[in-house]
């Protein structure tokens, strides 16, 4: 007997898998919570500039400005993990990486300027 040739049936498409979390949300977090913090330091240092805390507290509160968000950031991407969604904290390292790449061409802007400007030869 000779039977018809069948094609192979496709694979079934890969399925997302909504409890690995999502790239695009730790992405976004990532940046609504470094820009959320710096925001909330900012306020919170300018308040105390403003009744007159300064020295050593002014200081360490002014370290903290620069720092705080950053642990935030790592804070996040250990509670994603630990939630076993490793891709939204793979979504809040692509977040870092685009925050320095940001800052990268913010300086690489800035040097430009000062070199057409004609202060440097």
């Amino acid at each position: 007997m000779n039977t018809p040739y069948q094609a192979p049936a496709a694979p079934p498409p890969p399925q997302k898998d909504p409890s690995r979390g999502s790239l695009l949300v730790g992405f976004l977090l990532g940046w609504a919570v470094l820009i959320g913090a710096y925001v909330l330091m900012a306020i919170f240092y300018a308040t105390l500039a403003g009744i007159g805390s300064s020295g050593a507290l002014g200081g360490l509160l002014g370290l903290s400005a620069g720092t705080l968000p950053w642990v935030g950031l790592l804070g996040l991407i250990v509670y994603f993990a630990v939630q076993n969604k490793p891709r939204s904290a793979l979504g809040v390292v692509l977040a870092i990486a685009s925050m320095v790449g940001v800052a990268i061409l913010l300086v690489a802007a800035c040097f430009g300027l000062l070199a057409t400007n004609g202060s440097w030869h």
